[in-house]
């Protein structure tokens, strides 16, 4: 591990996590994140603030997640759009509200009292959610490491329809590469 590395892990995740949303360009708060890890191969520090579910009313754009180089300060980021909207307009992060909690509630009960889709349990879920808000549906994909699948749900009932799946084809593996994995700093 280098140097500088070492030094910024023996900081602890909450001062990384700190120094991160400093270096985005925006106002953000950690409570913005459903999740955040930090994370290292020994050659550099980043922290990822992720929001696994995407909720996107009518006509809308929001930054959702983030990744931030600690040690480059280099941050990543690309908005999600739902409909037309202006470019003109001013993208800003997602801010969870009542109302996203409660549109997201109901897309969540849909899904887990369906027989089409199987339950999710949202403290376990690692895959990545966007919920669209259509006029009178909701327009959900739902990619996970081999699958992504697309549906819709009902305002009125709940009821799912239009249900696609797609298989995924793994990552390439890069055997002559020397790769190093990241492990999460706690």
């Amino acid at each position: 591990m280098k140097k500088d590395v070492e030094e910024l892990v023996l900081l602890g995740k909450n001062a990384i996590v700190e120094m991160a949303l400093e270096l985005i360009d925006t106002d953000v708060s950690a409570e913005n994140f459903s999740k955040i890890k930090v994370i290292t191969n020994g050659e550099t520090v980043q922290v990822l603030f992720l929001n696994p579910i995407k909720y996107l009313p009518l006509n809308s754009a929001s930054y959702f997640d983030f990744n931030v180089d600690v040690l480059k300060k280099i941050v990543s980021y690309h908005p999600s759009s739902n409909g037309n909207f202006s470019e003109e307009k001013n993208i800003l992060p997602f801010y969870q509200s009542k109302e996203t909690d409660i549109n997201i509630d109901f897309v969540l009960n849909a899904i887990n009292v369906s027989n089409e889709i199987g339950a999710i349990n949202i403290l376990n879920f690692e895959d990545e959610m966007f919920i669209r808000e259509k006029d009178n549906y909701y327009e959900i994909t739902l990619i996970s490491e081999f699958q992504e699948s697309t549906y819709k749900i009902t305002k009125e009932t709940g009821k799912v329809f239009d249900l696609e799946h797609a298989t995924l084809l793994p990552p390439p593996s890069w055997e002559n590469e020397d790769v190093q994995e990241y492990i999460e700093v706690n």
